[in-house]
């Protein structure tokens, strides 16, 4: 099973090559992520230490590298994790690791985990939940986002190829993603559910080839737009900050 679940990321990450670069923290992909990662809830996030869990190709943890005292990032893909180690050495991240492994065959605590678009993949979601809370210090932090269940795109089957094309078992409402959490020894301090329609489609079909004009000023412009077409036909992903619960 094992091999079957390295086998399909491997393929999935073919698409993906060297990179030598950090993003900047007005990068369009990671838009939503970034902004919440410098939410005023992280104030201390130069003395986390931190674990990207289903780091891909490891731009997330390069940029977060810059700002948090270590970094961290696991996947079980081994494209990926080859792709993130070369990506490192055109960088001055000496305090950041890959490693090409399994959330429960890795055990170690931080003050920080990110778990971007990774449990719609978990066969087990409490357990992974679990495994999480397990991996952080007390009134560590969980910085998670998955894709939502709850918008138009969805109700109509828009996503159901796609989900099956990248691996998705599920997705969520944020009630549903919201309770898995807080039954397996989170609170939840921050919800937003992002990216509406329009960015969705540009993530979703052919037309992603416009992502590379929309630079500078267009970004947070194009987001803008996007936000107010999501309130009215609803937002595809949801973006989670939960602090690990203690009694």
């Amino acid at each position: 099973m094992l091999k079957k679940i390295v086998s399909f990321y491997d393929h999935y990450h073919l698409k993906n090559n060297s990179y030598s670069g950090v993003i900047a923290r007005n990068n369009f992909t990671y838009w939503y992520i970034l902004q919440t990662l410098h939410q005023p809830l992280l104030k201390r996030l130069k003395t986390f230490t931190v674990l990207d869990v289903g780091c891909g190709v490891g731009t997330l943890a390069l940029y977060v590298a810059q700002l948090c005292k270590s970094v961290v990032g696991i996947d079980v893909s081994e494209r990926a994790i080859g792709i993130a180690k070369q990506a490192k050495q055109f960088t001055n991240s000496k305090n950041l690791t890959f490693k090409q492994t399994l959330l429960k065959q890795f055990s170690n605590t931080f003050d920080l985990i990110i778990c971007t678009e990774v449990i719609e993949h978990v066969p087990n979601p409490q357990q992974f939940v679990e495994l999480l809370v397990k991996n952080l210090h007390p009134k560590g932090w969980l910085l998670l986002s998955t894709p939502n269940r709850d918008n138009w795109l969805a109700r109509i089957g828009y996503y159901r190829k796609f989900d099956q094309e990248v691996g998705h078992l599920r997705r969520y409402s944020v009630l549903e993603i919201t309770h898995l959490l807080e039954q397996n020894g989170f609170k939840v301090k921050y919800t937003k559910t992002v990216e509406g329609p329009l960015r969705s489609l540009l993530f979703t079909s052919k037309l992603g080839i416009v992502i590379k004009v929309i630079k500078g000023p267009l970004i947070p412009l194009f987001h803008s737009i996007d936000e107010l077409v999501g309130k009215l036909f609803g937002s595809s992903d949801i973006v989670i900050l939960a602090q690990k619960h203690t009694k």
